[in-house]
């Protein structure tokens, strides 16, 4: 059996029992009140498992719909999409993205940051490097109102400038208190980018003291 379809989850509602012959096959059991569409939703994840696509995200789409009481197809359809855009990422973020790298670009993907953007952000930093925390930040931005492509801006000269992942993980939230004070989402940007940049090394200084194999 493949080693992938070994998946362990705790079940989002107690009062749902387990078939014995779905433990013995390691198969995912979730709380989908329909049996056929339990069924269905399975075999999305195993499918994906086979695909060699991390399936921790999916059963956890699956278990939101189930809390959300969403129907047993609407949750398949989001258990799919979800696999689609987890696969998407990966070729996005090759060569050997890892499991959070997937997931932070499947979400990215989810709330309509473009495809080549993820190249893009991929290409800011070392290939040994995660890229998994300034995809969050991309995602938040963007998902708060600031254009993409500001947004892709700004991170990536972060990026290269060698801002820490502290400094990047701090500006979506300062961005997000900045927006409930009232400045709009754009010029909260431009000002938490900014402030940060003051306290990093010159482009040919950052330049200079970048580890090597970093992209151009």
């Amino acid at each position: 059996m493949n080693r992938h379809r070994v998946l362990f989850v705790a079940l989002v509602l107690a009062s749902v029992s387990v078939a014995p012959a779905l433990r013995a096959q390691g198969t995912p059991v979730l709380g989908i009140a329909d049996a056929r569409a339990r069924e269905a939703v399975e075999r999305e994840i195993a499918r994906a498992a086979d695909r060699g696509l991390p399936t921790r995200s999916l059963i956890a789409k699956a278990q939101e719909g189930v809390t959300k009481r969403a129907a047993g197809e609407r949750i398949r359809a989001a258990v799919a999409s979800q696999a689609r855009r987890l696969e998407q990422a990966r070729d996005l973020l090759a060569p050997s993205p890892s499991e959070a790298e997937l997931v932070a670009g499947a979400d990215a993907l989810a709330v309509g940051v473009p495809a080549p953007m993820l190249r893009q952000i991929r290409a800011a930093y070392p290939a040994g490097q995660s890229v998994a925390m300034p995809l969050d930040v991309l995602t938040e931005l963007i998902a708060r109102g600031v254009p993409a492509t500001h947004a892709l801006e700004q991170i990536t000269d972060l990026m290269k400038r060698g801002a820490s992942s502290a400094q990047i993980a701090g500006i979506g939230a300062s961005v997000q208190s900045d927006i409930a004070a009232g400045l709009t989402p754009d010029a909260a940007l431009e000002v938490r980018a900014r402030g940060v940049m003051s306290l990093l090394p010159s482009p040919a200084a950052a330049s200079a003291l970048a580890p090597s194999g970093r992209r151009p």
